[in-house]
């Protein structure tokens, strides 16, 4: 709904949104899937996985596991019969656990606000198209928690709040069992993001919690069998065959027969899969057996040869340590001579001590004179340093003696300027004086006496401003009350003139019904002269008929869209103005009754017609003459006035041209006879009927009539009253304003006056402050001529005050000689600093001298300790190849060791243990040659021998490995295979005769319900020898006689067809029903009425049974002569933007409710 004035006649109360997937039978737990892509605050996103463990129990015990033996009463009584109809568990109230009791909607989809209450049996739900029946499946399927998508619609749950609203609400109140309390699941989500709100019972909680609520009670919005929504219909045709068995077994039958499918599907691929590998697994067993037979006389030879590389193997490691042996003795002897070079060197050094004490004794003096000319060197850089500091301050006195200079230099230009400062002070003091001397006059009295003057003068002009302002908002209020006279006369004028033109009425009213019309017809007026030809009005402007009485005949003879339509006669033209539809935006406006309309995007309905004869002036079905003799006055498009592109259209579109129309009633019309003569709508002077011929049987024809509905476009004539009522408004204005015209100029010439009046003030008033600033002006200059005086006289004073030219200059004297004295003393300090430094330069010399002869003695001592070091370097070279000869022995000796430790440290446990035993007496062993020549002589063995592979043994072992495990393969397979046969048997024996039994009497009520309606078909099984999982339910059809029955499929059929059925399918499995409620939504699309009613018929018989479960029936429309139920409940959706108020009275359509028992009293109609 889109506005407060909205109504709607159901009641109800809840929001949520429900799970996929779920089979729940209604006193065991099973395993549910439940997949949903909507949020909420609890993680919603995610998938809802509830896997219930099994209880001992269970209906079907633990099948699969290959473990039990079941006794043979107990498998032949699972075997047995089983009762498909569910024991439901019905309240007080005949409601059944799991129903729904209340509906509530807040902002979704069409509605503003609804809550409405479903019987417990059969609820058919009329309404107009988009009034927002399937709005109320959309509520049911997300109010309980299961994903948009279910719908057929948008996957988006945003896209499920109403256009203008931020957030949607719905609440769902769910019967309980018994002695519990139902069930209210609310939700509320919202137009941003994808999040929901949930609440169970008024508490929070999450989705996850909601669906494991609703998939107690076996709730399926997710299947198809049992939640048929409009935007799915088409899909039940399309399923195949393998979909409708999984999702009949969840609806409907056994409750055990989905996971007997399962099991089977499962355990027969596997089997399967088994059977196909086992057989290369044998055969793969066989093989290894094969190989490792062939290999057995290769292993023996390798075994010997063997034996001799591990006795070769242990001699070379003995070999290699009586080597290591041999390198230790030539490691001793090479010690021994290193030590001897040693020994001679050491003597050699002990000769050449006492020249190498004397050399120490001449280095350590000539440190001693290095350190002592540091010292003096440092002592004269101090020296320069207070030299230059004692100048410095000399200097800086001279510089203080040479500024005293300047000052006596410029004494007496200083003096100078003083003598003319005197003067100008007492020129200035003489002036003041002067000033002060002038009479004075009463200036202070004058002053306050103007000041007076001018605050009288300012309070009576604000009195006089504030009569003026009184006299300027009156004149004001006179002008703006003129102005909107003036309006209301102009807005009258042109009342009247659209009221006396009937088009321009015609106009206002299209504009104010669509927009997008209003649009066009501006941009026509201002850019029509661009388009190749006329663009025509649509028919509700455009078309007049003259003749009242048959102008409701030939409005309801064409709908609403093909009276907005603009006529083209031009292509490119209807191809240009196609453009502007969806692009262009009309902007806001305000209605004829005071509404106002928002902008939005332009949609335009356009048509192209071509003007000629033909279609002008199209053939009728009979002549005039015969159609006088049927009992019509003429056709329909003999009655309109219109432009020829109009004509053209409404034949064309509206078929006005071979519509027949009379006064008569219609009790006085033959229908069959009119139809005989090719005529298939009439109107008469109570209704309109339309003949529609059937396709099937004798393809009669069906009559359709419906009421007659006031004219609202094609009779509009001139309202006399209103033009007479808006003149006399006219007159009413032009009166009130001549009568206020008069008072309205005297008040002008009053505003006038006190205008000028405050001018002569305003004047008045400025003359007195010009001569009020003069006076004080006046006392100022006496007042500031008397600071003057006191300020000038006390500078004069200072100024005498300081000393003459010549104390100034003595003064200067004096300092200056002190300054001279000052520089005496420094400049005494600067001489003796002076002779300081010499002395030590004297000092600095003397040890410069001394550190020269140190250097010269130390180094004739060092060329005499060189002329004995060749001796000595000599027996050094002998010291350093000793050395090397002991290193590169030892070197030898290590890595000789490392790659006997190295070699044997992978070597077999064996093969450590007996070179151990063999070296731990090296005595006992042959010498080194006998070692070396029988390790050759095994190694020739070896190259002598058979050239088998050497890895036979590890080939051998491996293939031997092998075996062992394809055999436990083979073993582990071959129990499985058997274990799943005996399950499958087991499981088919049960699943079967069920599944059997289910579809046999589906097959029964669907070919019983198709014989009624002269048609005929079937349901069966479609079994698959050893892939269970293409096993499905095929529904067969044939509508005419001569056809053969033909599967259900989503081409194969007509769209009625097919609709007949998926409906008659869904009613066939309603009595075996699991769920507590179904729906299905305009199933009846495409149907003719034959078929229609008797599907209604019988659905009502079915869903009324005592024992029958909830279902919900969505249609738009109702046949005449249907059958009803007290046990149904009829809900009609009322809902609008503009419904009339059905608390007034005096309006023939807002009570709905009246207006149904108006209309079951006249048709003599009984319904709940």
């Amino acid at each position: 709904m889109a506005g407060p004035s909205k109504r709607r006649i159901v009641g109800s109360d809840d929001e949520e949104e429900s799970p996929r997937n779920v089979s729940i039978s209604p006193t065991k737990k099973r395993r549910t899937i439940v997949e949903d892509s909507q949020g909420n605050n609890d993680s919603d996103l995610d998938d809802f996985m509830s896997d219930h463990d099994k209880e001992d129990d269970d209906l079907d015990g633990d099948l699969g596991n290959g473990n039990g033996d079941e006794p043979e009463e107990e498998t032949e009584a699972q075997r047995g019969t089983v009762s498909f109809r569910p024991e439901y568990e019905r309240g007080s109230d005949g409601y059944v656990a799991g129903s729904v009791v209340r509906i509530k909607m807040t902002n979704f989809m069409t509605y503003d606000h609804v809550e409405f209450r479903p019987g417990p049996h059969l609820n058919m739900i009329l309404g107009p198209n988009g009034t927002g029946k399937s709005s109320i499946a959309a509520a049911i399927a997300i109010g309980l928690g299961f994903a948009p998508k279910v719908m057929g619609r948008s996957n988006e749950l945003k896209a499920y709040v109403k256009q203008g609203a931020d957030n949607a609400e719905i609440e769902i109140e769910l019967k309980a069992k018994k002695g519990k309390r139902n069930t209210i699941i609310w939700r509320k989500f919202s137009r941003v993001h994808e999040k929901s709100d949930w609440k169970k019972n008024h508490s929070t909680c999450t989705r996850k919690e909601v669906l494991e609520h609703v998939q107690q009670y076996g709730i399926q919005a997710n299947n198809l069998c049992s939640f048929l929504p409009q935007d799915k219909v088409a899909e039940f045709a399309k399923m195949a065959p393998e979909v409708v068995l999984k999702e009949t077994m969840r609806a409907a039958g056994d409750p055990r027969l989905t996971k007997w499918h399962e099991n089977l599907v499962e355990k027969g691929a596997r089997s399967k899969e088994i059977a196909i590998t086992l057989e290369g697994h044998i055969t793969q067993r066989d093989t290894w057996q094969t190989r490792a037979d062939a290999l057995a006389p290769d292993v023996e030879h390798v075994q010997e040869r063997e034996a001799r590389e591990l006795e070769a193997e242990i001699l070379r490691h003995v070999v290699g340590v009586v080597q290591h042996e041999r390198l230790k003795g030539k490691v001793q002897e090479a010690r021994k001579e290193k030590n001897k070079a040693q020994q001679r060197f050491n003597n050699l050094q002990s000769r050449r001590q006492p020249l190498r004490e004397l050399k120490e004794q001449w280095e350590k003096k000539a440190h001693k004179a290095d350190v002592k000319l540091e010292t003096e060197e440092g002592k004269f850089k101090d020296g320069m340093r207070d030299i230059r500091s004692k100048f410095n301050h000399a200097t800086s006195i001279a510089d203080k003696s040479s500024q005293v200079d300047t000052r006596l230099d410029q004494l007496k230009t200083v003096f100078s300027r003083r003598q003319d400062e005197r003067r100008s002070l007492l020129e200035k003091i003489k002036r003041c004086q002067d000033i002060l001397d002038e009479p004075r006059e009463e200036v202070e009295t004058d002053v306050k006496t103007k000041s007076k003057e001018r605050a009288e003068l300012l309070a009576r002009r604000g009195r006089k401003s504030n009569d003026r302002d009184a006299i300027k908002d009156e004149y004001e209020d006179n002008q703006r009350m003129f102005r909107e006279l003036d309006r209301e006369l102009e807005d009258l004028t042109k009342k009247q003139r659209v009221l006396e033109n009937i088009e321009a009425q015609k106009e206002n009213a299209a504009r104010d019904l669509d927009p997008s019309i209003g649009w066009l017809l501006d941009w026509l007026q201002q850019n029509g002269h661009m388009l190749e030809s006329t663009v025509h009005k649509p028919p509700m402007i455009s078309v007049s008929v003259p003749d009242k009485n048959y102008a409701w005949q030939v409005e309801q003879c064409t709908t609403l869209a093909q009276r907005k339509t603009f006529i083209c006669t031009s292509q490119s033209d209807f191809d240009k103005l196609l453009s502007f539809s969806g692009t262009a935006t009309y902007p806001p406006r305000m209605l004829s009754n005071g509404r106002r309309a928002e902008g939005g995007k332009v949609s335009l309905s356009l048509a192209f017609e071509e003007v000629n004869e033909r279609t002008v002036n199209p053939d009728r079905p009979c002549s005039s003459e015969k159609l006088r003799q049927l009992g019509m006055d003429g056709f329909a498009i003999d009655y309109v006035e219109a432009e020829p592109a109009v004509i053209a259209y409404l034949c064309n579109k509206a078929r006005l041209h071979s519509t027949a129309l009379t006064q008569k009633s219609s009790t006085q019309i033959d229908g069959d006879a009119l139809t005989a003569n090719g005529l298939t709508r009439w109107a008469t002077r109570d209704d309109v009927t339309t003949a529609v011929q059937s396709s099937y049987g004798r393809k009669d024809f069906v009559h359709r009539t419906n009421l007659k509905q006031p004219a609202r476009a094609f009779n509009l004539a001139v309202d006399r009253d209103a033009v007479k009522q808006t003149i006399d408004e006219i007159a009413r204005k032009k009166k009130t304003k001549f009568e206020r015209e008069q008072p309205h100029s005297a008040l002008k010439v009053r505003w006038d006056e006190a205008e000028q009046e405050l001018g002569d003030m305003k004047r008045s008033t400025e003359q007195l402050e010009v001569d009020i600033k003069a006076l004080q002006a006046k006392a100022k200059r006496w007042q500031t001529a008397g600071t003057d005086l006191e300020t000038t006289k006390i500078k004069l004073r200072k100024l005498e005050a300081q000393p003459s030219q010549e104390e100034e200059r003595n003064k200067l004297k004096a300092e200056k000689l002190k300054f001279a004295k000052a520089r005496l003393r420094p400049l005494d300090q600067w001489l003796s600093s002076c002779e300081n430094v010499l002395s030590h330069c004297e000092d600095m010399i003397s040890a410069n001298f001394v550190k020269m002869q140190s250097d010269v003695n130390s180094q004739a001592v060092n060329n005499r300790m060189n002329e004995g070091t060749e001796a000595l370097q000599a027996a050094k070279v002998e010291v350093d190849a000793a050395s090397a000869n002991l290193a590169k022995a030892q070197q030898t000796s290590a890595e000789k060791w490392t790659a006997i430790t190295n070699g044997i440290k992978d070597a077999l446990a064996e093969v450590k243990d007996e070179v151990r035993n063999r070296i731990r007496d090296l005595s006992t062993l042959p010498p080194l040659e006998e070692l070396q020549a029988a390790l050759q002589t095994l190694r020739a063995q070896l190259e002598l021998a058979v050239n088998i592979p050497g890895n036979v043994i590890a080939r051998y072992n491996d293939h031997k490995n092998k075996l062992e495990k394809a055999q436990e393969l083979v073993d582990r397979e071959e129990a499985e295979l058997n274990g799943l046969k005996r399950d499958l048997k087991k499981t088919l024996d049960m699943f079967d005769p069920a599944l059997a039994t289910l579809v046999q009497a589906v097959s029964k009520k669907f070919s019983a319900a198709f014989a009624r309606v002269k048609c005929t078909g079937e349901v069966r099984i479609r079994r698959v020898e050893g892939d269970f999982a293409a096993w499905g339910i095929e529904i067969l059809v044939s509508y005419r006689d001569e056809d053969t029955l033909a599967i259900l499929t989503g081409s194969h059929q007509s769209g009625g067809e097919r609709s007949l059925a998926t409906v008659t399918y869904l009613m066939s499995l309603s009595e075996m029903s699991r769920t507590p409620f179904s729906l299905v939504d305009e199933i009846n699309q495409g149907m003719d009425q034959r078929a229609e009613r008797a599907v209604h018929n019988q659905l009502v018989e079915v869903t009324c049974e005592a024992d029958a479960g909830q279902y919900f029936l969505i249609t738009p429309k109702l046949l005449t002569g249907l059958t009803y139920h007290p046990k149904m409940k009829v809900l009609i959706i009322n809902n609008g933007a503009y419904l009339p108020d059905s608390t007034k009275k005096n309006k023939k359509y807002g009570d709905l409710a009246s207006c149904l028992r108006t209309y079951q009293d006249r048709q003599a109609i009984s319904a709940n």
